[in-house]
């Protein structure tokens, strides 16, 4: 139990000396805390950003519109891509 007790006190003043220095110059904390993800962030961020490309190219493309004709009246149609018979 004194041990844990020490352990955590040692940590406690080391964590504390670091963040003096980190004070001092702030370079430092950066050189420390400014490295890159971790490789499962990095694929977890590429795989939700093609999820989210995805889901917008399916939702562009399930419009309820897209069934429906332009020129669903018997009347004329105003636009040339319509030829009723």
């Amino acid at each position: 139990m004194m041990e844990s007790i020490a352990l955590a006190k040692a940590i406690e003043i080391r964590s504390l000396a670091r963040e003096e220095q980190w004070r001092r110059n702030e370079d430092l904390f950066y050189l420390d805390n400014g490295g890159d993800p971790s490789p499962f962030f990095q694929w977890l961020g590429r795989m939700f950003a093609a999820a989210r490309s995805r889901y917008r190219v399916m939702e562009k493309a399930d419009r309820p519109e897209m069934g429906r004709s332009a020129c669903d009246s018997k009347s004329s149609c105003g636009q040339a891509a319509c030829s009723r018979m």
